[in-house]
Parts: structure tokens; sequence; C-alpha cells
């Protein structure tokens, strides 16, 4: 879900994506499902996090 819409830029580099609680009202998905979607963008490099700000898109290396 996030992954598909990053790649087709839809979130583009340094933007802000959605929040844990925003995917679970948007997909009807799980606390624990969101989160595990978050750990994995965060473990691939997909995004970061910025403490007290949100997730971001991570901007790819050589852009």
């Amino acid at each position: 879900m996030i992954r598909g819409r990053i790649a087709e830029g839809t979130y583009r580099p340094g933007s802000r994506v959605p929040s844990e609680n925003d995917l679970m009202q948007e997909f009807g998905i799980a606390r624990m499902t969101a989160h595990k979607t978050m750990r994995a963008l965060l473990e691939e490099g997909s995004i970061y996090t910025v403490r007290g700000m949100g997730s971001f898109v991570s901007i790819p290396d050589g852009a």
C-alpha cells in the first residue's frame, strides 16, 4: 500500500507519509499490521523517522 504509493510518486522523497493511526483508519487494518508495515519500510530504507515529526520518504542516493 505505502510502498506502491512511494513507487508511483504519490509520496515523493522528503514528503511525510501517513501515521500508523492514519493507516489503520484508511485501510481498516489492525495497529500491529500498520506497525509492521512502517517497520518494514524503515528497515529497507524507504522511509525515515524524525522524533516528534513523523515518517518521511527517503531521498534516494545520488539525488
